[in-house]
């Protein structure tokens, strides 16, 4: 069961965030992760200039929420909920209409304002930057986390930065200027 921290232990990390480490792929070494390491994460995870001030004001709060999971760690959850609103206010802004969450998702995915080799995770697991599957199931994908946040559950995890760059990468495309000119031509 989750409690109030004791005041004497606010500016330590939750427990929970103790157990990983970073591992030298050429080495082998390890290390703690730390929490520099967390912020430089997030710190990584940005929405473009391009993107409406509002829009960019609302993810700082997801990501501010994310770096604060490291001194409590059912904040990841409330990030990733924050993270997904984010990107729920940004399809209305840029669809110019309120829809449910996925019906926005699906007409973004449909419209080609979203596409898989623009997602960054998906180039790190070196996927066919060409297929349209991830974000054919992106409706679905990210409308059942939000759901599972939004309407109550036990869920705890730690994928709070994983979600804030699946946001990231979703809104940044919606608002890239550059490829709206492609589009268009």
């Amino acid at each position: 069961m989750e409690r109030l921290k004791e005041f004497d232990k606010i500016t330590l990390p939750d427990s929970r965030n103790n157990h990983y480490v970073l591992t030298n792929c050429k080495t082998g070494e390890q290390r703690k992760y730390g929490l520099e390491d967390h912020y430089n994460q997030i710190k990584s995870i940005e929405l473009r200039d391009s993107v409406p001030e509002d829009i960019r004001s609302q993810f700082n709060i997801a990501r501010n929420i994310s770096l604060y999971s490291w001194f409590c760690y059912p904040f990841h959850n409330i990030a990733d909920m924050k993270s997904f609103s984010t990107l729920e206010m940004a399809l209305r802004v840029r669809l110019g209409k309120k829809d449910n969450f996925h019906n926005m998702i699906e007409m973004a995915v449909k419209q080609g304002l979203i596409k898989d080799k623009h997602f960054r995770h998906r180039k790190e697991y070196g996927t066919n930057s060409e297929s349209t599957t991830y974000v054919e199931q992106l409706p679905d994908i990210i409308s059942r986390f939000r759901n599972d946040y939004a309407h109550g559950s036990n869920t705890l995890d730690d994928l709070s930065i994983i979600n804030l760059c699946v946001c990231a990468d979703f809104i940044n495309q919606l608002f890239n200027k550059t490829e709206d000119i492609t589009n268009q031509v």
